[in-house]
């Protein structure tokens, strides 16, 4: 491999203070229908997981929660995240920048192959999980891009 195979951004993650006033903002803008917020229990978080369920951050396996909606604005989703009080990658943004982009991300086929490709161009692997139906990745690539890159797979595992 030597690039990303999908040049086409699919997702931009924005880290918000107030998901429910940034959700209203937007559709209010862009005549849009309210999105569900998903909001995470709140209970103890469960650092278990399993191969085709997990949350990796930092060489840890661990919960990363946010509350977060997704708006569908053309062929790009833009999605809000407000995070937790715990250690996330959203939350390590907004305690570094504050409101703003956080990611942009790409839809890929050869999840590992491209987590790989990345690392060895000197965009370490920040974190990653897989919930079934997907995976997805974000790298340190603010130095190089001026954002985090996310990379995104769906459907079953591609082997």
């Amino acid at each position: 491999m030597n690039h990303i195979q999908n040049s086409s951004l699919t997702k931009i993650g924005l880290v918000v203070d107030n998901i429910e006033e940034a959700v209203n903002h937007y559709c209010r803008l862009f005549n849009l229908p309210l999105p569900e917020i998903q909001v995470p229990k709140l209970e103890e978080p469960s650092t278990e997981h399993t191969d085709d369920n997990y949350t990796w951050y930092r060489g840890e396996y661990r919960d990363t929660r946010t509350k977060f909606a997704n708006l569908q604005l053309g062929p790009v989703t833009v999605e809000l995240l407000e995070p937790l009080d715990e250690p996330s990658p959203w939350n390590e943004y907004k305690q570094k920048h504050g409101q703003g982009v956080h990611f942009i991300a790409f839809t890929i086929n050869g999840f590992e192959q491209h987590i790989d490709f990345m690392q060895q161009q000197g965009a370490p692997l920040t974190h990653k999980g897989e919930y079934g139906s997907g995976r997805y990745s974000y790298f340190d690539s603010e130095n190089m891009l001026g954002v985090t890159l996310g990379l995104q797979e769906l459907g079953p595992k591609q082997n």
